[in-house]
């Protein structure tokens, strides 16, 4: 039973781990448990190596980066990782628990992952943004800030004014800037609003439904610069799969621009 299927999984795993295996169930439409039992018919093996292919392209151009990521960037002091993935599972599990409560309200949904997000994986700010079928630009949905416990958004971002992020947004599965206001892909962003905020770190993840992205998780760490740990990546692509779940349910996939809040961050 779908042995090629079932390789592909595998290969998806070694280049990447669960994100892997989750973005090309993703992006083939096929999980990893239908794999083990469909046949290798050549309609779906081909939609699953096309998938993969794309896997190994952003896989790769992340290798690239991790490669290049510089010295002076250290984990930050006093991180137990057992205990941060003990966190990072529970807070999962716990959403997944009480998934009836919010899954079928979309807002809620977004307001409920900003919140646990913020706190599992300890940044000051997290946020939602979707984008338009053009990919021209991106509007905040729900900010959450973690100190003053509020909820904003509506602020909008134009693909002409910020090119290198929304060219990393197409091409990549995670945006781990660990120094955001070096990183060539997020310093179009230190002038008007890194600095300004103290913002040392981004970790932006897309969304999507199917083999569309509709939009982007935002986490911001407001600091000095933060290495981003691959179990701190894997979690924010766990929400990002969460929301995408509401998305689908809540009959979202189209989504309209919020009325503009200046109070918004980027």
């Amino acid at each position: 039973m779908g042995k090629r299927l079932q390789r592909a999984f595998e290969e998806a795993g070694n280049l990447g781990g669960l994100v892997a295996r989750m973005r090309l169930a993703s992006m083939a439409q096929l999980t990893s448990m239908e794999a083990e039992t469909l046949e290798d018919r050549p309609e779906v093996v081909t939609r699953v190596q096309t998938a993969l292919d794309e896997i190994r392209k952003q896989f790769a151009t992340a290798d690239r980066e991790d490669k290049g990521t510089t010295s002076a960037v250290q984990p930050r002091p006093g991180d137990d990782q057992s205990q941060v993935l003990r966190r990072h599972l529970t807070t999962y599990l716990d959403m997944m628990s009480q998934r009836s409560l919010f899954l079928g309200d979309v807002d809620a949904t977004l307001r409920r992952v900003n919140e646990a997000a913020c706190s599992a994986i300890d940044v000051e700010r997290v946020s939602v943004w979707y984008c338009d079928a053009q990919q021209t630009k991106i509007w905040c949905v729900d900010m959450f800030q973690r100190t003053a416990a509020s909820h904003s958004g509506g602020t909008e971002l134009f693909a002409k004014d910020f090119a290198p992020y929304f060219r990393a947004l197409r091409a990549e599965r995670t945006i781990a800037a660990h120094d955001a206001q070096t990183d060539p892909r997020t310093s179009c962003f230190t002038e008007v609003y890194l600095k300004p905020l103290g913002i040392g770190a981004l970790l932006d993840v897309p969304i999507w439904v199917g083999r569309n992205m509709i939009g982007v998780v935002c986490h911001e760490h407001v600091g000095p610069k933060r290495m981003w740990t691959k179990d701190e990546e894997t979690f924010a692509y766990l929400m990002s799969n969460f929301i995408a779940l509401a998305v689908e349910r809540g009959g979202d996939s189209a989504p309209r621009p919020a009325r503009r809040n200046a109070a918004a961050g980027a």
